[in-house]
């Protein structure tokens, strides 16, 4: 393995590489300049990697040198631990103040042994110098995949390590040992101590992993998802009516496991409706996020009641709480606006196909209705995969085993409806307001209503012409004319 594989594995426009390559040649004979961490982990796993970690005395104002050199963004990182980051398109540089007097004890002080791996910088312009230097086995480790903290003491320093391990799993790295997961539990409140943002960037790496509900799974088992969310624990042995299984808290964890799986294949689960969905993080994020929190509050609406003789279990009103109790949770752990935003809205609505539905099944489905949930929920592939997922993690003795048939069937209607509704915005109104005026109507609220009203009709086949329409306005809304 020669410096060569290292520059192939960077991901970075070959213009950066050349200025990059020949400004570290310029100073592969300073003594305390290292290569750490990730991308060596990487690239001996023949991964790309998109971000390179330097160590050395004077991290700051190198840092800085880099950017100006390179016109690139200086950022510093973490004063707190050293750490100053150059950030490029697609790609950045970290550069963290050398640790003790030599590299072996600098790397002592580092989370995991997979991570506590070194290379001088000369050795990325000497092709037969390609010494590792690896005081903790890093490298077995990494060819075992193992997890392994290097000391107790590491942890308790910087407790946001702690969501590092399990994202370090999420990404394939390897088992978590038990030993380190001990360690985690022992300080996972300390993780309450760490600056909000460092912690969703662990996070929100976990989530758009293919290991998502596996890593949720550990850190619920090890204590950690009660500290990030309080809140999940009013959930946890809250039973629920027969056509469910699990209680609440077992039920949202199985959501999000489907959600996972769908997600990974779609077609398997959402074929012949959606074979494909967006790869982008924010989809991933919501729709994972709102399966997990769906049922949130159903541990704070929990009721029991006798009806006919036998006890029964409500949940009146979960879906706005459930709501309400994300927007405290993404807010206070800094996701955007927009994902908060996005999975308030899933949550909030994750009954409405339910109800339409059985509206469906019963034959009183309108337009109407169908309209007006994919007005309210512009976020309708997400809508779909949380609902399918709510329903595939639900396998209680009275579930019609065809319900995700069905659900299918509703939402090839909205996808449908919603295509016919967008073809509609393309064309001119039968009528517009000021054929209202025209009619008597004085401007006010009811325009809105009024127009919709004739909208459903038209997409309803009941309507096709201005004159329809307005023969439509005058018999229903008529009398309203002079009281408007």
């Amino acid at each position: 393995m020669y410096f060569k594989e290292f520059w192939e594995r960077f991901q970075a426009k070959n213009s950066i590489k050349v200025q990059l390559f020949n400004l570290l040649r310029k100073f592969r004979y300073r003594e305390d300049f290292y290569i750490v961490g990730g991308c060596l982990r990487d690239l001996y796993l023949n991964r790309n990697f998109n971000d390179i970690d330097f160590a050395l005395k004077g991290a700051d104002i190198f840092a800085q040198f880099v950017a100006d050199f390179l016109k690139l963004k200086y950022i510093p990182l973490s004063k707190e631990f050293g750490i100053f980051r150059v950030a490029g398109e697609g790609f950045y540089l970290d550069f963290t103040e050398l640790k003790g007097s030599s590299i072996e004890e600098d790397l002592k002080k580092r989370d995991f042994t997979i991570n506590a791996l070194a290379l001088h910088i000369k050795n990325l312009f000497e092709k037969e110098s390609f010494y590792l230097i690896d005081p903790f086995n890093g490298l077995q480790d990494l060819f075992s995949k193992k997890i392994r903290a290097i000391s107790e003491e590491n942890i308790k320093e910087d407790p946001l390590r702690i969501l590092r391990g399990y994202r370090f799993f999420a990404e394939g790295f390897g088992e978590i040992e038990p030993s380190t997961r001990q360690i985690f539990r022992k300080f996972g409140k300390a993780l309450l101590l760490c600056a909000p943002e460092r912690i969703n960037y662990e996070l929100t790496r976990i989530l758009v992993s293919k290991k998502a509900y596996q890593t949720v799974v550990l850190m619920d088992e090890d204590g950690i998802l009660d500290v990030l969310f309080s809140e999940i624990k009013k959930c946890k042995g809250v039973p629920q009516p027969s056509y469910h299984h699990l209680d609440v808290w077992g039920h949202m964890l199985m959501s999000l496991k489907y959600a996972e799986e769908i997600i990974n294949n779609p077609e398997e689960y959402l074929y012949p409706i959606v074979t494909e969905l967006p790869e982008e993080e924010e989809f991933v994020i919501s729709v994972k996020l709102g399966s997990l929190f769906h049922d949130l509050g159903k541990g704070y609406t929990f009721a029991e009641r006798i009806e006919n003789g036998e006890k029964k279990i409500t949940f009146y009103g979960h879906e706005k709480v459930s709501a309400e109790l994300f927007k405290k949770i993404g807010k206070r752990l800094r996701f955007s606006n927009s994902i908060i935003e996005r999975v308030c809205l899933l949550v909030k609505s994750h009954m409405r196909p339910v109800h339409l539905l059985n509206e469906k099944l019963k034959g009183t489905l309108s337009i109407r209705a169908k309209r007006k949930l994919i007005k309210d929920v512009p976020y309708l592939t997400e809508l779909f995969v949380v609902s399918m997922a709510d329903s595939l993690a639900s396998k209680g003795p009275d579930k019609d085993p065809d319900y995700e048939e069905k659900l299918k069937s509703l939402f090839n209607d909205l996808f449908i409806l919603k295509k016919e509704l967008e073809e509609e915005k393309k064309k001119p109104r039968l009528i517009t307001g000021h054929d209202l005026i025209k009619l008597g109507f004085k401007p006010g609220p009811i325009f809105k209503y009024i127009l919709e009203d004739v909208e459903v009709e038209v997409l309803s086949g009941n309507i096709k012409t201005k004159e329809e329409a307005l023969e439509f306005v005058l018999k229903k809304y008529g009398e309203k004319r002079d009281k408007v």
